[in-house]
C-alpha cells in the first residue's frame, strides 16, 4: 500500500492564559516559553491513523494581568475571547486557583479543554467527605460535564506523602499533629493521621512525647513560634510541614531551629528529574535560563493536548478537529508518557500521577530547602 502524501487540513490554536506582565510575570513567562517550545517541536500534527491528515499548530497567548497583578476578571474575559475563536481547541493554564474559579464555568459552557500545569486546590475537582469545598466543583461545571484537567495532583496528596516519608524514610513512629483552623490544614492533618496509622505509626499527645511534629498549616509565624516553644521545653523532634515553609520567611522566623525542618511541595523537582535533561538543555540554550518546576509541568501539559489533537483528527475522519473532539480525547488520556512520568486523568480531570517532592532546610541563611526525595502517592 502506498502512503498518501501529507495534506494540511487546517490550523488549530492552543491557547495559554498566563501572567505575562507585572509582578507575576516571573511565574508566567517561563511557562509561556515552555508551551512555545512544545508547540514549535510539534509544529504540524497528523492523525494517529489518518497520518496523511495534518494540522498546523499555533499559540494564542493571553495575559491575565490587570494593574500589575493576575486578575480573575481579566482571565474570565480571556476565556470568553478563546470561546469565540473556533480555531482554539484547548488551553494550557491557569497558574492560580483564583483564575481557575473564574475561568472554568466559561470554558465548561464552551466545551473548551483546560489543562492546568500548576493549580493544586482540591475543590476545583473534588468534594471531600468533610464538605469543606461546599460543592464548588459542581458549581464550576454548569454543563454537567468536565472540561478541566491538571498534570499536578492536589494539595491533599501532601498528607499521605508526608506520612509515608515520616514513617518509611525518617523511621518515625510517634507523630504530634499541629492543626490550624483552615479547611485545607485540617484536611491535611486528617489525611496524614490516617496514612501514618495505616503505615504502623501512632499519634502523640504532645511534642515532648513525639519523635516528629507534623504542622501543615499556612501560618508560618505560628509554626516557627511553636518550634521555639517546643525547643525551650526541651523537645526538639523534627518538624514536617507543607509548602507554606518553602520560602525563607520560615527560616528567618525560626532562626537556627529552621535547620532540619522538612516540607512537602506538590509536583516535581526539575533539577533531579532525569527524564527532563534534554528539555532543560534545549530550554536553557533557547532562553538562557532554567525552566523551573512550572516550565517542566507546562511542557507536559501542552504535549498532552498535542497528542489529544492527533487522536481527534482521527475522530474527525481525517479533517480538522473541533474542540469537542479534542476535549473527548483529552479526557481519554490514560498513558501519556512525559518528562514527569506516565499519567492519565480520572473522571474529575485529576492526574493519576500524584507526585510530591520533599525538601529540608539546610540553614537559616539558605534561600530555600534542599531536595530530599520525590514520593509517588498511591
Amino acid at each position: 500500500m502506498i502512503n498518501s502524501p501529507p495534506r494540511n487540513v487546517g490550523t488549530v490554536k492552543i491557547a495559554a492564559d498566563l501572567p505575562l506582565s507585572g509582578d507575576d510575570a516571573p511565574d508566567g513567562l517561563p511557562v509561556k516559553d515552555a508551551i512555545t517550545m512544545a508547540i514549535k517541536q510539534a509544529a504540524t500534527v497528523c492523525g494517529d491513523s489518518h497520518r496523511d491528515a495534518c494540522v498546523t499548530l499555533q499559540l494564542a497567548a493571553y495575559d491575565d494581568v490587570s494593574k500589575g497583578i493576575h486578575d480573575p476578571s481579566k482571565g474570565a474575559k480571556n476565556v470568553e475571547l478563546m470561546a469565540s475563536d473556533q480555531h482554539i481547541v484547548g488551553m494550557v493554564g491557569p497558574l492560580y486557583e483564583s483564575l481557575a474559579r473564574s475561568e472554568l464555568p466559561i470554558a465548561n459552557d464552551a466545551r473548551l479543554a483546560i489543562i492546568s500545569p500548576a493549580t493544586i486546590d482540591e475543590c476545583l475537582t473534588k468534594e471531600p467527605a468533610d464538605g469543606h469545598c461546599h460543592g464548588l466543583a459542581a458549581a464550576l461545571r454548569p454543563s454537567g460535564g468536565n472540561t478541566f484537567f491538571r498534570v499536578v495532583t492536589t494539595r491533599l496528596a501532601e498528607g499521605p506523602a508526608a506520612a509515608d516519608f515520616a514513617f518509611k524514610t525518617l523511621h518515625k513512629r510517634h507523630a504530634f499533629l499541629v492543626e490550624d483552623q483552615s479547611p485545607a490544614g485540617h484536611a491535611l492533618t486528617v489525611a496524614f493521621a490516617a496514612r501514618f496509622r495505616a503505615d504502623g505509626g501512632s499519634l502523640a499527645g504532645s511534642a515532648e512525647s513525639a519523635d516528629l511534629v507534623y504542622a501543615p498549616g499556612s501560618d508560618v509565624a505560628s509554626i516557627a513560634a511553636m518550634r521555639r516553644q517546643a525547643a525551650s521545653a526541651g523537645a526538639n523532634p523534627p518538624l514536617l510541614g507543607s509548602d507554606a515553609l518553602t520560602n525563607d520567611q520560615y527560616a528567618r522566623a525560626a532562626g537556627a531551629l529552621a535547620r532540619g525542618t522538612y516540607y512537602t511541595v506538590v509536583g516535581v523537582d526539575p533539577a533531579t528529574l532525569k527524564g527532563a535533561a534534554s528539555f532543560k538543555a534545549r530550554y536553557r540554550k533557547t532562553f538562557g535560563a532554567d525552566p523551573g518546576r512550572l516550565g517542566v509541568q507546562a511542557f507536559d501539559a501542552t504535549n498532552v493536548l498535542v497528542q489529544a489533537i492527533a487522536r481527534a483528527i482521527d475522530d474527525a475522519g481525517g479533517n480538522r478537529p473541533d474542540r469537542r473532539q479534542v476535549l473527548t480525547e483529552v479526557a481519554r488520556t490514560t498513558a501519556y508518557s512525559g518528562m514527569m512520568g506516565t499519567m492519565g486523568f480520572d473522571s474529575a480531570g485529576d492526574t493519576t500521577l500524584k507526585l510530591i517532592s520533599v525538601y529540608q532546610w539546610p540553614a537559616t541563611t539558605a534561600a530555600t530547602g534542599d531536595f530530599v526525595t520525590q514520593i509517588h502517592v498511591q
